[in-house]
């Protein structure tokens, strides 16, 4: 019995610390804040600039989980972003009010 009680607490404190590590998203350094608005597909446009989705682009929502970008319902959105080096959209990360609040767009 005793070491089923210990073996659920280490569970527990395996877990709690998994869902700390994952509270906080780290993006890569060139990623770029920018508030995208709902455009024609395979285009993004961010602030005033209009992109085009690269071949192979990921999207990633507010849990980080891929989506399609044709899923993507809401109007504005605050985000995250990189380009290639062709100057397309190659990742776009969705913020959640929490990054968004701590990533201000810069001007």
């Amino acid at each position: 019995m005793r070491k089923i009680q210990f073996a659920c607490f280490a569970a527990i404190v395996v877990l709690a610390g998994a869902t700390q590590a994952l509270a906080e998203r780290t993006f890569p350094q060139q990623a770029r804040r920018g508030e995208l608005k709902a455009y024609e597909y395979p285009s993004m446009k961010i602030g005033g600039h209009v992109y085009k989705l690269a071949p192979g682009s990921r999207m990633f929502n507010e849990r980080n989980l891929l989506i399609m970008p044709a899923s993507l319902l809401v109007q504005t959105a605050p985000i995250m972003y990189t380009l290639d080096m062709s100057g397309d959209l190659s990742r776009i990360w969705l913020l959640t009010g929490e990054e968004a609040a701590r990533l201000p767009v810069s001007r």
